[in-house]
């Protein structure tokens, strides 16, 4: 039985003539903190390429397209793929932010009147307007009688 160091056979496999060198990672970050994402995941596009479209990748190699041009190639898709997973995301979560922001401001408001208060109110606006439109009648004698008598009435019920 055959033992096989497992470094030595991938160092052997990645410099062999059926699959390129892969670039190191430290190729594909650009140093700044805000890129990180963008630059790991060009790394992840490139060996995943590798493993795809290896062939293409000996081509490109074959043509003398540089270290520079895979790896500012692959930022570009990775910027790409990050644009439109954010924007798919987003779309997807609109609704939920619509309901969100929805209960925020209805968690604000004051609680509506109950059924009772609405409809003291609503006796007191027509007898407000009843009373008003007496006094613009010139009935001022009718509408003092009867507030006489509401008051009375009043008293009587308050023992």
């Amino acid at each position: 039985m055959q033992v096989m160091n497992m470094n030595s056979g991938t160092a052997a496999a990645a410099t062999s003539p059926e699959r390129p060198a892969r670039l190191p990672v430290g190729a594909f970050l650009s140093g700044r903190a805000d890129d990180l994402v963008v630059d790991l995941l060009a790394y992840a596009l490139y060996a995943r390429g590798l493993e795809t479209r290896g062939a293409e990748t000996r081509a490109a190699e074959g043509r003398g397209e540089g270290q520079e041009d895979v790896v500012t190639r692959c930022r570009r898709e990775a910027a790409a793929e990050l644009t439109t997973f954010a924007y798919r995301f987003f779309h997807n979560q609109v609704e939920e932010i619509r309901i969100a922001a929805v209960r925020d401001h209805l968690g604000a408001l004051p609680r509506p009147p109950g059924f009772l208060r609405l409809v003291l109110a609503s006796a007191l606006g027509i007898a407000l307007v009843g009373a008003g439109a007496l006094w613009a009648m010139g009935q001022g004698g009718l509408l003092a009688e009867m507030a006489a008598r509401a008051a009375a009435a009043a008293r009587g019920f308050a023992l």
